[in-house]
């Protein structure tokens, strides 16, 4: 069936599929994605590496600029727990950040920061120490998510796979879209790619890198979409 905007439906990681033809297009990706502007609850984007070797970063920064109109406020968090960060791209600190909030640590105040290039806003993803993920540490990484959906309209999140996955229990329900990006010519997502991330309970778009599109995308989309 068409989206509501008449656009194609996005292709998407189901139970049903064995394998997700990949989108090649960041700007495709970005078309889909605008619908978030249309519709209500959740407004909340994972935007996540597909194995360990693929960087992410660019991906999710261009989504987060690209995401909203004037006067909305949007918020990109880093919680990778990687060594490439969007904190990196961007000439941020990374730390404080997300791991400090989580532990306790840093308040908001102490780890929000604005991108130069628009009004988004960016918690870098902080220390590499590992998260309270279980107890009272799940708990406060829950009341975290849910204080940020109150606070913006829409919610860029980035991560690396195996962290994506270890907060699956908090993360699902509360995502619309998962962009899955995959390495560079690679066409389809398999099982093992994809498959795995319908215990999420929404749609997932698989984008395979291309260099200079991310270049472009990076650079263009975001005064258009800003």
């Amino acid at each position: 069936e068409p989206e509501p905007n008449g656009a194609a439906p996005p292709k998407h990681a189901n139970g049903n599929a064995a394998a997700t033809p990949a989108l090649t297009s960041l700007d495709e990706v970005l078309d889909h994605l605008q619908l978030l502007a249309e519709q209500d609850a959740p407004r909340a984007v994972l935007v996540m590496a597909s194995s360990p070797e693929i960087d992410a970063s660019r991906e999710a920064i261009a989504v987060a600029r690209a995401l909203l109109p004037h006067a909305r406020l949007r918020v990109l968090v880093d919680l990778t727990r990687r060594p490439n960060a969007v904190s990196d791209e961007l000439g941020l600190p990374r730390t404080p950040g997300f791991a400090e909030l989580a532990a306790g640590t840093a308040g908001f105040d102490d780890i929000v920061h604005v991108d130069e290039e628009t009004p988004l806003q960016v918690i870098p993803p902080g220390g590499l120490a590992v998260w309270p993920n279980s107890g009272t540490g799940s708990k406060r990484l829950a009341r975290i998510f849910e204080a940020l959906a109150q606070a913006y309209d829409v919610i860029v999140l980035h991560a690396d796979r195996g962290t994506a996955l270890m907060l699956r229990p908090i993360l699902a329900g509360r995502l619309q879209r998962i962009v899955a990006v995959l390495a560079r010519g690679q066409s389809k997502g398999s099982d093992s790619s994809l498959l795995e991330l319908a215990v999420f309970g929404c749609p997932v778009l698989a984008y395979a890198q291309g260099e200079s599109e991310r270049r472009r995308s990076i650079l263009g989309r975001a005064a258009r979409w800003a």
